[in-house]
């Protein structure tokens, strides 16, 4: 499984995947969505709407937020073996 995660000056949001085709949007430890796609949930922090009030309202003070799972750090999870 693939994770996504873009490091903020309030918190790190992570898009982790929790299913076939279902990814959760995350920061620190509080979900803050689920979406079909991690491109969406990408986008949703881009655009500052991602129901996570500390995060939303800086829409006008925080500049080149990346809606491109491109800029954001990828992580590989690994699942242990039994």
């Amino acid at each position: 499984m693939r994770n996504y995660l873009f490091n903020t000056d309030i918190g790190t949001f992570e898009i982790r995947q929790a299913g076939h085709e279902r990814y959760e949007l995350w920061i620190e430890e509080e979900m803050l969505g689920e979406y079909e796609s991690p491109e969406k949930a990408a986008e949703d922090v881009a655009a500052f709407n991602t129901d996570y009030p500390e995060w939303d309202r800086l829409e006008n003070e925080y500049g080149n937020v990346p809606a491109s799972l491109d800029d954001w750090s990828s992580v590989s999870e690994s699942i242990p073996e039994a």
